[in-house]
């Protein structure tokens, strides 16, 4: 049988390419060995293990999810790496207040132009929404770290954005662009909150659409696609949508460069968390900790992030107890300006978050793959 459409991947952007082929009535097949990707909720938890947050503007990966609580901003402590921290409205803030101000500033300029860039990247690549704003273009290649010094933000940086940043993407402002900077910076100023994901009810809606596998090979003749699989399968069709990793895309498809990821790994702890830490919902610690953020949740439980492996869990808590980990060897692709196109051929597509960081960029890929495709559908 010869689909229309097969998607390679079942994250923000392989379930939103899928959904939005769905209901335009592509005949369409999902591979993936997971659900979700960094949608990672453990439903009997109730707590996130990938990403951490959705944003309120996420127009397209809110359609995935459920909001849950509103995370507090004002409850946040930050840390400065030599047993100092303040919370977020102290005096701390106040002798801020300037640089939070010109922050401000900056940030409503860049949430302008960055909705408008959003909103053309549902129908037009990035590259070339890119060509439409000069401004969007630069940030995509300039290092956060110059950005915020060009802005005379470094203060306020160093005391509050960069961790947030931090507590974001897992690297530091030299590694990521001003783009992925100033996107997660918007968490500052925009209402975020924790989620869930219904991965059965994805599965549902997918029914027998939906192919529990691996493709480890992909070739293409004559306009038809044909994938493997690690488990025997063998699929063909018309239009091919790539939404795995950046790494395993790259493999299938022989592509360049493409960013570096992070590590991250995540730790839901039972337990009392120690004096100065048990003061906020969330502490937030600079680079040079290996420990990126504590999230206090709900039910009095704790989710750990941190860049290392192994975490020093007494030097958190006065007492603990594990009660789940998740590991992340490729957590986000955040480092480096490399470039992935999206389109290869007339039926190849590749959808991720391989030039921007989020839920939200990674669903605006998929439905961008999708448009493509029914557009010639509707033609054929």
């Amino acid at each position: 049988m010869v689909h229309d459409v097969v998607v390679v991947g079942a994250g923000s952007a392989g379930l939103s390419c899928a959904r939005m082929l769905q209901d335009g009535g592509a005949d369409v097949v999902v591979v993936s060995d997971t659900i979700g990707g960094r949608l990672a909720y453990d439903a009997e938890a109730g707590v996130n293990f990938g990403a951490y947050f959705v944003m309120a503007n996420y127009e397209n990966a809110r359609k995935l999810v459920t909001r849950r609580t509103r995370i507090n901003p004002l409850s946040c402590r930050f840390h400065d790496g030599a047993d100092g921290s303040f919370a977020t409205v102290s005096g701390h803030s106040v002798r801020r207040s300037l640089g939070l101000g010109a922050f401000a500033v900056v940030m409503a300029r860049f949430i302008r132009k960055y909705s408008t860039f959003k909103k053309n990247c549902e129908y037009m690549s990035q590259r070339e929404a890119m060509e439409l704003d000069p401004y969007i273009a630069r940030l995509f290649v300039q290092p956060a770290s110059e950005f915020i010094a060009a802005h005379h933000l470094t203060a306020v940086a160093q005391d509050y954005v960069s961790k947030f940043s931090y507590a974001c993407t897992g690297v530091d402002l030299d590694s990521i662009t001003a783009l992925d900077f100033c996107n997660v910076a918007q968490g500052l100023l925009i209402p975020i909150h924790r989620f869930s994901f219904d991965a059965q009810a994805e599965l549902n809606r997918l029914g027998d659409r939906f192919v529990r596998d691996t493709v480890v090979a992909h070739s293409e003749k004559d306009g038809l696609h044909t994938l493997q699989t690690a488990g025997k399968q063998q699929l063909q069709a018309r239009n091919v949508v790539f939404a795995t990793p950046a790494t395993v895309t790259a493999d299938l498809l022989g592509l360049g460069d493409i960013r570096e990821a992070c590590q991250l790994y995540v730790e839901h702890v039972r337990g009392r968390l120690r004096s100065g830490l048990d003061t906020e919902q969330m502490n937030l610690f600079p680079f040079t900790s290996p420990i990126v953020f504590t999230a206090t949740q709900d039910d009095g439980t704790v989710l750990v992030y941190s860049r290392v492996p192994e975490v020093d869990r007494d030097a958190l808590f006065v007492e603990h107890e594990l009660l789940g980990r998740k590991d992340w060897d490729k957590a986000m692709y955040v480092t480096g300006r490399a470039y992935v196109e999206q389109q290869y051929g007339d039926s190849t597509y590749v959808a991720g978050d391989h030039n921007g960081l989020g839920l939200e960029p990674a669903a605006i890929s998929g439905v961008y793959a999708a448009r493509q495709i029914l557009k010639k559908l509707v033609v054929r």
